[in-house]
Formats: structure tokens, sequence, C-alpha cells
């Protein structure tokens, strides 16, 4: 018998296998097959998506970061396969469903475990069946992606997506049924961020209906409506697991569900669709297993779009601290003043920052080239309570984009 079986060689499955071996745990890591390896993220999100951005920003072609994508993946999956090899974690390529709460059937045979976590992760939402129709996962696997582009969704992946094919001179119509885009995010800051991606030459249409579109006359029309949890085949009902709704499997803040050998974490559990959210809640259900006592926290989690420029928040958002009654108040800045966003050609740049009425810093929200780098420090200040002083103190490096943040709270004094 294994003391964990782990679903899912994901972000999350990864991370729970990694930690895992930490405290010695018998364990065997199951996925459908090697090119699962590493899930969504290595395979065709995070990865893909971020090197052909950076690789549209230095001027190479789709065709010059097509040609070494696959050996990228291939070169981060081959060193975490074989370290957990060697460290002794028993890697089952094939398909695995549920017994019971302990079983798990892998072709004719039967694997007992102690505790179960499941890490399968999620995958994109269908919403048409056109033949133009393409999941934005799916791009990075043609080689030569065409000229004109209709992208249904403006979320996280609708946003990257647009600014990639921009970047790389292909005319992009990016649709939304919302009203705005990015729904989610402070809504100054997605209005700014929109006027310019439309300046940059992206058209953009808000409370859109796909009637409207001749989907035919484009090369392609990329799907980034949202996704939904990849259970197929898990046979998790067997078990007894409670799901909310939409199908994601319910957990408690210890990542554990209503069987209690039984964890999730990741994306199956559609609480913020994030790697590094994942591992996090893949070592809060391996501490647990293991005795310690252990919740998840997602007071500091930031997250970014990696747009050209991207943006980024953590944090409490301005709407949030209305509802909740929080005395705050807002302190921003463009970039412009400052010489370094000439130096760096982040004129577009942007920070806006809350803070409660004893000066802590309780959010932020930046529009910068560099904004997934810089959300980081408002990421650790949170974390850690920091109020304004604890910024005022500090000399960064002159001249860098991050020295515009210490200046900020200096300004406001």
């Amino acid at each position: 018998m294994y003391d964990l079986a782990i679903i899912g060689t994901g972000a999350a499955g990864l991370s729970a296998a990694r930690r895992a071996l930490k405290y010695g745990l018998k364990t065997i890591l199951f996925d459908r097959s090697r090119a699962d390896f590493g899930g969504t993220c290595l395979n065709r999100g995070c990865i893909p998506t971020k090197f052909f951005l950076n690789n549209s920003k230095l001027n190479k072609t789709w065709q010059e970061s097509f040609s070494k994508k696959n050996d990228i993946i291939e070169k981060i999956k081959k060193d975490s396969l074989n370290y957990l090899e060697k460290s002794g974690v028993k890697i089952c390529f094939a398909d695995v469903s549920f017994i019971d709460e302990h079983t798990l059937s892998s072709g004719e045979d039967e694997i007992e475990a102690k505790n179960i976590i499941i890490a399968s992760g999620s995958k994109p939402k269908a919403l048409l069946g056109h033949t133009k129709c393409i999941f934005a996962e799916e791009l990075f696997s043609f080689p030569e992606p065409g000229d004109n582009f209709l992208i249904v969704g403006a979320g996280y992946i609708g946003i990257e997506f647009a600014s990639l094919l921009n970047n790389l001179k292909k005319k992009v119509t990016l649709v939304e049924k919302q009203e705005n885009i990015l729904p989610v995010f402070d809504g100054a800051i997605a209005r700014r961020l929109r006027i310019i991606l439309e300046r940059k030459g992206i058209k953009i249409e808000t409370s859109a209906d796909l009637k409207n579109y001749d989907l035919g006359s484009f090369d392609k029309v990329i799907l980034a409506v949202g996704r939904e949890p990849d259970i197929n085949g898990l046979d998790i009902k067997k078990t007894g697991l409670f799901f909310e709704k939409g199908g994601w499997i319910k957990t408690d803040a210890r990542m554990q569900t209503n069987i209690k050998n039984i964890y999730a974490c990741g994306d199956v559990t559609g609480r913020r669709l994030l790697a590094y959210v994942a591992e996090a809640h893949a070592q809060v259900c391996v501490d647990n297993i293991t005795g310690r006592q252990e919740s998840m926290d997602y007071h500091g989690v930031a997250d970014c779009i990696f747009s050209i420029p991207q943006i980024a928040r953590v944090g409490i958002q301005e709407e949030e601290a209305k509802e909740k009654n929080i005395k705050y108040k807002i302190l921003k800045t463009n970039f412009l003043k400052f010489s370094s966003s000439y130096v760096y050609d982040d004129l577009d740049g942007f920070i806006q920052v809350l803070v409660d009425e004893r000066g802590t810093i309780i959010g932020a929200n930046i529009i910068s080239n560099h904004a997934a780098e810089l959300i980081n420090i408002f990421s650790y200040a949170i974390c850690n309570n920091f109020d304004t002083n604890s910024f005022k103190k500090c000399f960064f490096i002159h001249p860098t984009i991050s020295e515009i943040i210490p200046a900020l709270f200096r300004d406001a004094a």
C-alpha cells in the first residue's frame, strides 16, 4: 500500500509529489501519458504563452518561437521527471479511476493508498462547434497560425493572446459579452488597459453577440471563455465526494474533501486557477496528510495578465474595501515623471495602492511592462503587513522601474 497516490502531474500534482518526498512518503503519481506530464501550464499554457510573448518583444517570428518551443518544454519535463523517479516516486502513465476511497484502478492493476490527492486540473470550456474554432491552448500546435483572428472572451487568456498576436503584426478582434474587459479587475485599471490595447491596433468590442460575426471570415476563432474541472473518467462519484457548483471538487481550507483521506488541489477545486496557487494548495494537502495543521491563506496572492503592457493586482480592491466598510485612501502615480520610464520605454506605466487608516498597505494595481515583477513587491508587503513607512526607508537602485514604489510613498507623505 502507498502512503499517497496523486492523480495529475500539473503544477499541483508535481508540487505534492516533491512535498511528499520531503516527508518520506511512499508515493505514486498518475497521469494519462508522458505528453501530459507537467500539465496545462508546461505543455500548452503558461510556459509556451510567455515564451512566445517574450520572443515577440524581441522581434522574433512565430516560426522562430515554434521551432524552439518543444525543446524547451521537453528540457523542463525531462529534468522534473528524472528527479522524481530517481527520488523514488512511482510514476504511472495510464488512465486511472476510483474503485473506492482507498483504491484506484489503472488498467488491470488495483492500487491502494492511505491517502489520495486529486490534482487533475481543468480544461477549456467549449462554446462553439464551428470549423474555425480552436481553444486558445491549441494555437501553439500550429507552425503557421494565420493572420486574422477573432478572440472570444476578454479575460486573462483572451487579453494575453490578443497582445501576443498583435505584437506579431496580426489582425486581432477581441469580443466580450460583458460590458467591460477583465470584469474581475478594478474597473478604472481595466479601462486604462483597454485604451492602451486599442491604441496598439487591437479591435475590442464589449457587450458583443457572436451572432453578429461571420466566423468563416477569420483564419482562426480562438475560444477563451473559461475553464471547467478535468475529472472525466475518474469515477469520483463512487467515493461520495461533494462538488461545488460547476462540478469543482469541494474542499475546506485544509484542502480536504468530505472524505477524510481524500484531498484536492489546484484547478480542479475551482479556486484561483493559477499555477503557483496550485503549488501552495499541494503543500497544504501534504502537510495535513502528515499530521500538520495547515490552512490555505489567499492573503497576499497576486495575479497578473501578461498583456503588453502587463496588468497585475494583489490584495483588497477598492470595490471590496467599500463593501467591507474599510476606511482607506488611494495613492497613485503614473510613470511619466520618472526618468527610468523613458529608459525602459514604460511610459504607460501606472501604480495604484490602497492603504488603510493606519497606513498599512492592503492592495495594489499596476500597469507596466514589468507589472508581474513589481506586484511581487506588494505581495510581500501585504503578507507581512508593511505600512507606507516601510518603503520610505528603502533605497532602490536608479534607474529602475521599481524605484517608483518608494518614491510613490515618499511623495504621498
